[in-house]
């Protein structure tokens, strides 16, 4: 049984780079101008963010929760550090006080979940209203002319002297997640919660401190995303993580994650994030309508929830079939 389990698993993964290369191929011979260097560094780098924000929402939905605060709480970091970047302030402090911020605004997220038993949509929902809410008042449209050293990143920061560094940061944070989901007892944890919280619970599992904890760890990983994204320029706005978090839901979805929880791997969620990173300019090189991307986006994000919502029947159905089995023996 346990071998079936991980042969689905692969299968998943392997259909998804099926359908990359089948892509990247196709865009060779119909969008040769996609594979230009610029537009190549450009993806690299949309990719690193978007995959460093799937990472930490691919952890909160295995839980069985869900986060659609993130782009809010990413505009809100992205505004915070800009205005310690405005002092001059080096990227090392940057990087620690957005992680910082991402963690304690996430961690009231799993509090409210936890400890105030709201519905993660409900919840989530509501500190996307309050961080939206806020923000306006307490900055007028933009921080802009910010100096050279908040803008180290995007600008400077180069391997080789055209790679962007994001994509290091972003390498880091995917193998340490790999490795940490694979090895560690708390990842354990996780699964177990999003198989069966009950079940979690009666194993001696603490569910609310560990749906907690997940949620300040995926914060600290929204936050870096917020940093990446803000620094790409001098001008940081009250929007600028606005509608990101359907990218990063689909990716995770895309990649394999079931949306009911208890099931998915981190290496389907990079899958995904690269084939989300590859839409809009795609599209682009294509010739087709900028807004056909959201619209595909949706379609992914529909069909992936169809595909998990079915892999998880069909898994109810095997379990119900080997309790009768066992039933019959006895």
């Amino acid at each position: 049984m346990k071998t079936n389990k991980k042969k689905s698993s692969l299968s998943t993964e392997f259909y998804l780079m099926v359908f990359l290369v089948a892509a990247l191929l196709l865009l060779r011979v119909f969008a040769p101008a996609f594979y230009s260097i610029n537009n190549i560094m450009s993806l690299l780098n949309s990719f690193s963010y978007i995959l460093i924000s799937a990472i930490g929402m691919n952890m909160i939905i295995l839980t069985s929760n869900i986060d659609v605060s993130t782009g809010a709480l990413i505009s809100v970091v992205a505004l915070s550090v800009a205005a310690i970047g405005k002092q001059g302030a080096p990227f090392g402090v940057l990087l620690i006080a957005a992680m910082v911020i991402g963690a304690v605004l996430s961690t009231l997220n799993g509090l409210f979940i936890t400890k105030l038993k709201i519905p993660a949509i409900v919840a989530t929902l509501a500190t996307t209203q309050i961080f939206q809410g806020v923000l306006p008042l307490t900055v007028e449209g933009s921080i802009y002319d910010l100096p050279e050293s908040f803008t180290w990143l995007a600008f400077e920061a180069k391997i080789f002297g055209m790679i962007p560094a994001s994509i290091l940061i972003c390498l880091i944070v995917a193998v340490v997640a790999i490795i940490f989901m694979k090895y560690s007892k708390f990842s354990k944890k996780i699964y177990a919660i999003g198989n069966n919280s009950n079940g979690a619970r009666l194993a001696g599992i603490n569910v609310d401190q560990t749906i907690v904890i997940t949620y300040t760890i995926a914060g600290a990983l929204f936050g870096i995303t917020a940093l990446i994204v803000a620094t790409a320029g001098q001008r940081v706005t009250t929007t600028m993580g606005s509608g990101m978090e359907m990218t990063f839901i689909a990716a995770v979805v895309l990649g394999g994650t079931s949306t009911a929880g208890g099931s998915g791997r981190i290496i389907g969620t990079v899958i995904g994030a690269f084939i989300l990173a590859m839409i809009a300019p795609a599209i682009n090189y294509l010739g087709i309508s900028a807004n056909w991307a959201d619209a595909i986006k949706g379609a992914i994000i529909i069909i992936s929830v169809l595909v998990s919502a079915a892999k998880y029947i069909k898994k109810k159905r095997v379990i119900t079939d080997q309790m009768r089995q066992l039933g019959g023996e006895a």
